[in-house]
């Protein structure tokens, strides 16, 4: 007799097999077991084994099965299984496959025939498929067995499949084993009537449990009871070892732990994982609460085991004495300090499912950090720890992606499954580590404010003098400045310098030039101190030396850059190392962390004892250090380097990717903060000069002014791109001003963000404007809502698509989209007057109508628009109004350091999810498996079907290959729209699953299709790949059918390649069609952005080396990393254009380095291996007008609406030394393009010089704010002139080079006169 039993985790199978050992001891039942789980079931000897165990089985059972590489093959073997199968709890597909004697679960029971309560009670449990289908079927069970239990036929069939539910959620040995003898009674010949049919026993729905206790504890009271009599770690043994890990250990218990668990788990016996960090915990002097949830909600034991009750009093009441100042409500019911979810799934939802909205508002309540522990139970500990990945795609999704949209924190493994092994094992050294944690964040939630010791870190990249205290879109010193004096007045031990420019001088100057250090030195590290407290330098020493190395030491000291105030240290993290490295930035995978680095981290946690540390803006390095993707060893580098320092994280809200990466890899808890909201750009100067031209000529025109109009538009250096030779004169001034009106409506970020500040009116009012323009609201009676300037437009009888259409060429048209934009900003700008007003006086949540009315009277004056109608418009905007100006993030860097804990946030700009606001949360990802959604796939076909016809217009044939660079954060942004893209070229679709989960791929048929499958080369960012391996599997797979497909290799460009490049490198069709390419696990970045900073390249072949070498690694069609650079670059030779999208406004082509690090990167490896250039085209994340253009007018935009309009730069200015910086960073990124694409003309870098460094004031003013960037600036356009990337007359290179050495003179400490 032989019995299959198919489950993700394997969590039964020890408890099934002793259950079996009984069967034989006690009837003689020789019942053999097959116990197949996620590990055993991958491979294709895997499949074939478990295909013939089905062939002979009596009995198949599946449990919790999901994810479609085990549903699919699953679904055929128990289709045609040969014995009855029973399936709960999974995928609808395998549910379906329920046959047991007369009930079936197939949809065979026409419903023609006549019903009966039976049948009707039957089709209940067909699986509906979506959310909240396994909750629904668990419900139907209650009660319903004992009615059906003593009833033949089929009616025993039913209750047959509601009894083994009771038996395996209540999952005891004992239970399977009365399972087993139900299921062999009633289903395996010769057996009736001759076993005993018992119940299950039921326990309870939420219990307490101890690795001492016999059973759970239903309730607190027999708990205690149990507690008091049988202690068996003496109280002084406990202290003293808790005073090695925890400050000011005493007697009595140091706090209390949730931790929760689920009753399969603790019922089934494999729990050695969750008593060893029990008693890990315990080891350190907290007291351990280990409660079990029933499976899909832990809310019950959450309320029950682990909050104060009206009956029972407060245990930990510590935290409220007098002497005690945290920022946590005075309300709190919480009788734990830290909750852990051990069981690695959603608080609410279990395994495939989640309802964050209702776990948010269990554990606000709560209030206590959140922590994420992972059981290995979709991988074994092998696997996990020889994996350079980390955690299995599906293990990410269900055990770290899920659970942080309820805002868990600190992913970390600590226990899973070994081969050969039944029982899951705990892993010493990671619960060793999350101890340690665990125990810090109680001593910070415990600790009063003024005995606290924190520090925060300031990033200094690139590595260079002007560049310290810098981060996205950020204003550092002037936020720091600001949360010291709130520290100060929430009671820390805080000296606050009296300035702004007094902090940044104590640590960007202070001794650093008695040190020779970027910095001011604010402690040292001893060489021997270094090596006794971090012995894991061995491990840096084959790749950096022997310590100290050469960088940040004095050979026998490290030096500590950064300053202490008070209890207050901040810190400047060192940079990678390598940046200035020409060698080791050529290398393929990065190695580890050099010694000055370490000697950082390690003196903050064990020498300054810091209780927490703010890395404090985004981005630092710390998180891309090299190790597992995700689910990271206590090997890995960031794990050896933070070791047990809470780390609190100030994070952009719109970067939701490497804010991601800084959760799984740097145990980050994140607190978002807002970027510079958005105003249109405007014109200024000649810009504002040729537009007052063109609306002369257009109202007498004259042969005169079009000529001064050419002269001027020659000067700025806009030309005129027609599709059919020389313009006409109304087509060239239509043409001028588009690209007038593309500048002046371009939205630009203002400024940088100051902590604790909100945006102004004129802010609110573009940014409302734009969210106008995107945003559907429901009209009373209209079925097809439109964004509002649609609306105006067909209240005013003009076809609004016939206008985009028409702009680039028609005058009237032009000037109807320019009073549209008047006529919705000037609503938008009402609408912030009086809400403005209204908060002046006390705001209201509810909106009411005077807030609107103003809008509301234009509209209907201006374009008819009846009262009344925009209802739900102005109730999104009021409430988006309400959160923009709600501030919160000063509220939760506070409440993260009280040990509270952090609510969850999407992260995005407000245009695309205004749910982003307030900010102050905890930035959280998506559902990989939600991701592309229906709107991004739509979008993203039409943009590559405007693409392809663009390119077969320009060049007379359709492109064979387009290289794409994507990147983790506008996919997350856009809900994976640039997978779509890659899967549209291919010609292929995403396949939903029953549950509506993106789980696979299919190509579209060629007659669907109508065109050639275009082939794709797509380089993924690292984030990318660490975020969204699902989305890189997709596409892979969809590349590879295409090339199987036995197509004319004239309507597929995918086979033709492939064919070819099998041949070439004697490699099977299936590996010569990898088409995504990434860099090596743990790794990150191309490094071209690097070489191109420094100017450590000699020649532009080095470029597009740095970029193969880095970005040469694949998955093979198995799923495993390989090296794969003959491929890579057999596939980048058929390139005809390369592409990329744009993050947002706020993130364009030159605000980051990544963007030509990437697409230039490729661009160069496609010029030097095909020998021309591509053309390469990028396009707008959002726009009203057409989003696809070509680089070179990418940058020319970017250059006039930002660079050199000086509403941008004024406004950068006004933040002083960071504002120059980063205008420094937008000139030094647009010479990457130069570098990598030559995209760049002359006139953008004479614009430079003539605006920055020719006009002496404005030189001035910024050379006194920060002289180290201004330098740059300089530095940087006299490389320009010497690599051939500008013709710049001689007379001002002269001057450029006078300026120059007058800045280094300064800089140098001699005053000379700038500019003579």
């Amino acid at each position: 007799m032989r019995f299959i039993f198919l489950t993700m985790d394997g969590n039964h199978a020890a408890a099934l097999r002793a259950a079996a050992g009984r069967l034989q001891r006690e009837y003689a039942i020789p019942l053999e077991l097959g116990l197949y789980d996620a590990n055993s079931m991958r491979g294709d000897a895997a499949w074939a084994r478990l295909a013939a165990d089905v062939a002979r089985a009596d009995f198949v059972y599946g449990a919790m099965l999901f994810g479609e590489e085990f549903v699919r093959p699953l679904q055929t073997l128990l289709g045609n299984a040969p014995c009855p199968v029973c399936v709960i709890t999974s995928n609808p597909a395998l549910i379906r496959q329920t046959r047991l004697g007369k009930f079936e679960l197939h949809a065979r029971d026409s419903e023609a025939r006549p019903s009966s309560p039976l049948l009707a009670w039957a089709r209940k449990f067909r699986p509906k498929g979506g959310h909240g289908e396994g909750q629904r079927q668990l419900a139907m069970l209650r009660n319903l067995g004992k009615i059906m239990k003593h009833l033949p036929g089929k009616a025993r069939d039913l209750h047959t499949y509601i009894a083994v539910h009771q038996y395996w959620m209540h999952c005891s040995e004992e239970n399977l084993r009365r399972m087993l003898l139900l299921l062999i009674e009633r289903y395996v010949p010769g057996y009736k009537g001759r076993l005993p049919i018992e119940d299950p026993i039921e326990y309870p729905e939420v219990a307490l449990l101890h690795p001492d206790a016999p059973a759970p504890f239903g309730d607190m009271a027999a708990y205690q009871k149990w507690l008091a009599s049988n202690r068996k770690v003496e109280v002084g043994e406990r202290s003293r070892k808790a005073t090695t890990a925890v400050p000011n250990s005493t007697a009595r218990p140091l706090g209390t732990v949730g931790l929760l668990s689920l009753r399969t788990v603790a019922l089934s016996g494999n729990t050695a994982h969750l008593h060893a960090l029990h008693r890990a915990l315990e080891a350190r002097g907290l007291e351990v609460r280990m409660a079990y949830g029933a499976g899909l909600d832990f809310r019950p034991a959450i309320d029950k085991f682990f909050k104060t009750t009206d009956d029972r009093q407060r245990t930990t009441g510590h935290l409220w004495r007098s002497n005690h100042r945290l920022p946590v409500a005075a309300g709190s019911s919480s009788e734990v300090d830290v909750l852990l979810n051990g069981a690695g799934f959603s608080l609410i939802g279990g395994m495939a499912e989640s309802r964050p909205d209702e776990a948010r508002a269990a554990l606000e309540a709560l209030d206590v950090g959140y922590f994420d522990m992972i059981p290995l139970s979709f991988q074994r500990v092998e696997d996990w720890r020889h994996d350079d990945t980390g955690l299995a795609p599906m293990q990410v999704a269900m055990n770290v992606a899920l659970p942080e949209l309820d805002a868990a924190a600190e992913p970390l493994v600590f226990g899973g499954p070994t081969i050969g092994s039944d029982q899951f094992v705990a892993l010493p050294e990671q619960i060793e580590r999350a101890a340690d944690r665990v125990a810090r964040r109680v001593v910070l939630r415990r600790k009063p404010n003024a005995e606290k010791r924190l520090a925060v870190v300031l990033f200094n990249f690139p590595p260079t003098l002007g560049n310290i205290g810098t981060a996205a879109y950020l204003d550092v010193f002037t936020s720091l400045h600001t949360l010291m004096q709130r520290l100060r007045a929430e009671g820390y031990a805080v000296t606050v310098p009296p300035s702004v420019d007094d902090l940044r001088a104590a640590l960007v100057e202070g001794n650093a030039q008695i040190y020779g250090t970027d910095g001011n030195v604010g402690a040292q590290l001893s060489l021997t101190d270094y090596r006794k407290l971090f012995p894991d330098y061995v491990d840096i020493e084959p790749f950096w030396g022997q310590a100290p190395g050469e960088l940040l030491n004095d050979g026998k000291h490290f030096h500590i850059l950064g300053a202490q105030f008070g209890q207050l240290f901040v810190g400047i993290q060192p940079s990678f190392g390598y940046e200035r490295d020409p060698m080791r930035l050529l290398m393929a995978k990065d190695a580890a962390p050099h010694h000055g680095f370490a000697a950082f981290y390690t003196w903050l946690d064990r020498v300054f004892g810091a209780d927490a540390v703010i890395h404090f803006g985004t981005h630092g390095a710390l998180e891309f250090m090299p190790g597992k993707q995700v689910g990271l060893s206590s090997t890995c580098w960031p794990v050896r380097l933070l070791g047990g320092l809470p780390n609190f994280y100030y994070y952009s809200v719109n970067n939701p990717s490497e804010a991601t990466i800084a959760k799984r890899r740097g145990a980050a808890t994140l607190v978002s903060y807002m970027v510079p909201p958005l105003q249109q750009a405007g014109l200024y100067k000649g810009l504002r000069l040729l537009k007052d031209s063109i609306d002369s000529y257009r109202a007498r025109p004259s042969t005169e002014l079009l000529d001064d109009i050419k002269v001027q538009a020659e000067k700025l250096g806009i030309t005129v791109e027609t599709d059919d030779g020389a313009p006409s004169s109304d087509e060239y001034v239509a043409a001028l001003a588009h690209e007038l009106l593309l500048v002046e409506q371009r939205m630009i970020p203002m400024g940088l963000h100051v902590l604790g500040s909100t945006p102004g009116a004129a802010e609110l009012t573009d940014v409302l404007a734009l969210v106008a323009a995107f945003y559907r609201p429901v009209l009373a009676g209209d079925a097809t809502p439109a964004p509002l300037p649609q609306l105006v437009a067909a209240r005013l009888g003009w076809d609004y698509a016939a206008l985009r259409d028409t702009i680039k060429r028609d005058p009237d048209a032009q000037q109807r989209w320019e009073r549209l934009d008047g006529i919705v900003k000037e609503a938008m700008r009402r609408l912030v007057d009086t809400y403005t007003q209204h908060a002046a006086i006390g705001r209201g949540q509810e909106l009411t109508t005077s807030v609107y009315a103003s809008a509301e009277s234009y509209l209907h004056q201006a374009a008819g628009i009846r009262p009344g109608e925009l209802r739900s418009l102005w109730t999104h905007l009021y409430d988006l109004l309400n959160n923009m100006t709600n501030e919160q993030e000063m509220n939760g860097l506070l409440h993260a350091l009280a040990g509270g804990y952090i609510a969850p946030s999407p992260a995005n700009d407000v245009v695309r999810n205004p749910a982003v606001v307030p900010t102050g949360r905890n930035i959280h990802g998506l559902d990989p498996f939600r991701v592309p959604s229906a709107a991004a796939q739509d979008a993203g076909e039409r943009l590559m079907l405007e693409l392809v016809e663009r390119l077969t217009h320009e060049h007379g044939h359709l492109p064979e290959t387009v290289a794409l660079v994507l990147w983790g954060a506008d996919n997350l942004k856009s809900d994976g729209e640039g997978v779509a893209q890659a899967l549209a070229l291919l010609g292929a679709r995403v396949v939903l699953d029953e549950l509506g989960k993106v789980s696979d791929v299919a190509l579209v048929p060629l007659a669907e299709l109508k065109r050639p499958r275009i082939d794709v080369v797509v380089t993924v960012s690292g984030i990318f790949r660490d975020l969204l391996g699902h989305q890189m599997l997709l596409i892979d797979k969809a590349a590879r059918l295409a090339a199987a497909a036995d197509e004319p290799l004239e309507f597929n460009f995918v086979r033709k390649h492939a064919l070819a490049q099998a041949a070439e490198l004697q490699l099977p069709l299936e590996e010569a069609a990898t088409r995504v390419f990434a860099n090596a696990p743990g790794s990150y970045g191309a490094n071209v952005n690097h070489l191109v900073e420094s100017s450590a390249w000699d020649n532009d072949e080095q470029l597009a080396e740095a970029f193969v070498s880095r970005k040469s690694f694949a998955y093979s069609a198995g799923g495993q990393w390989r090296e794969a650079r003959p491929v890579l670059e057999h596939a980048l030779a058929t390139v005809d254009a390369t592409f990329q999208n744009v993050d947002s406004f706020e993130v364009g082509i030159s605000d980051i380095d990544h963007y030509y690090e990437n697409l230039g990167g490729i661009t160069k490896s496609v010029e030097k291996l095909r020998g021309a250039r591509p053309p390469v085209l990028v396009a707008d994340a959002i726009t009203t007008t057409g989003r696809l253009s070509t680089l070179e007018q990418m940058v020319r935009l970017e250059t006039r609406a930002k660079l050199l309009n000086p509403k941008w730069f004024e406004a950068m200015l006004a933040h002083g030394y960071q504002g120059v910086h980063e205008i420094e960073a937008r000139v030094g990124n647009t010479y990457g393009w130069s570098a990598t694409t030559a995209a760049v003309e002359g006139w953008v870098y004479q614009g430079v010089a003539d605006t920055f460094l020719l006009d002496e004031d404005l030189r001035d003013r910024m050379a006194n704010l920060n002289a180290h960037a201004t330098a740059s600036i300089t530095r940087r356009l006299l490389e320009a002139s010497d690599r051939g990337f500008w013709d710049a007359d001689e007379a001002t290179l002269e001057a450029l080079r006078e300026i120059y050495s007058d800045l280094e003179d300064r800089l140098e400490g001699v005053q000379l006169a700038v500019g003579r």
